[in-house]
């Protein structure tokens, strides 16, 4: 009987000093990310067009994740050694862009329209104009939106 008893004190002095959670295991506010609107997404992608147009190199490729894969090959650093010299050959870029769907996620945004750009060349009287269908996969690194993929076509 007395080793029931020690056995019972044992069990309450256990519970009593790692009691039973009943409470729903959930992040503190500050670590649940912030979930995207499409409002914010249409905005990053006005920013991206901006920066587009001004060929701002610099604030243009920091909207894109270290991570970015464009048409599922090139990787970040390839992408902004093709972007460095495509703005440095430029005289000017227009850009329009047509929003066909933006499906927004916890975490992440799809974005899939249709893309004109058109390239004034330094130096010479020439133009060439790039068009077809474009998608992102934008998500948000820290508190910044940034585009981890981008794919996109081009007519012929």
């Amino acid at each position: 009987m007395r080793l029931k008893k020690i056995t019972f004190l044992f069990f309450i002095f256990f519970i009593l000093i790692f009691p039973i959670s009943t409470k729903a295991q959930i992040p503190p506010l500050s670590e649940i990310p912030d979930t995207m609107t499409e409002a914010e997404v249409r905005k990053f992608l006005d920013h991206y067009i901006a920066q587009y147009t001004k060929m701002d190199f610099n604030a243009f490729i920091d909207l894109f994740s270290k991570e970015v894969a464009e048409n599922r090959m090139l990787r970040y650093e390839d992408i902004r050694e093709i972007y460095r010299k495509y703005f440095e050959v430029s005289d000017s870029l227009l850009y329009h862009l047509e929003i066909y769907t933006v499906q927004v996620y916890s975490s992440s945004a799809l974005v899939n329209g249709r893309y004109e750009v058109t390239q004034s060349f330094k130096g010479v009287n020439k133009k060439k104009i790039f068009q077809g269908n474009i998608q992102w996969n934008i998500i948000r690194e820290g508190d910044a939106l940034k585009i981890k993929e981008i794919n996109y076509g081009r007519d012929r």
